[in-house]
């Protein structure tokens, strides 16, 4: 009985050790600088499928525009500063227990942090990151992101 006990333990024990590692790298993966390589927003493209040939190059070039802009830097230290869109943006982030939601705080300019915002995470390895964030909308917005 005891060995089964020390079996199961160990078992636990490894697992456990080998969730915080993999937790570890993923977290390693996400630091650093990404530029935005693709944007999609479903709503936009309903528009282009529908728009005459100028109206669809308007609309294509603006997400260009828009994809173009973006910047993303997470550090290591759990800061991270996003350009995007014309906005600016600084706070903390971190990932879930899963690493399947990045978790970031704004800090507002008195120095508070916003409430916590979860991005999903769709994909994630060393050099690209796929987010998923549904804004006010309801909208989903697909950002692939290469470093």
């Amino acid at each position: 009985m005891k060995k089964l006990n020390f079996l199961f333990f160990s078992i636990i024990f490894l697992f456990l050790s080998f969730s915080g590692f993999a937790q570890q790298s993923k977290n390693q993966w996400v630091v650093g600088t990404w530029k935005v390589a693709k944007l999609e927003i479903p709503h936009y493209e309903q528009l282009i499928a529908k728009a005459t040939p100028e109206k669809k190059k308007q609309i294509e070039k603006e997400i260009d525009l828009i994809a173009q802009s973006g910047l993303f830097q997470f550090k290591a230290d759990g800061t991270y500063y996003i350009q995007f869109s014309g906005n600016k943006e600084a706070g903390k982030w971190k990932l879930n227990q899963y690493a399947s939601k990045l978790i970031k705080e704004e800090k507002m300019p008195n120095g508070q942090f916003m409430k916590p915002e979860e991005i999903g995470i769709e994909s994630l390895s060393k050099n690209t990151m796929i987010l998923l964030n549904d804004y006010e909308g309801g909208e989903i917005i697909r950002l692939t992101l290469k470093k």
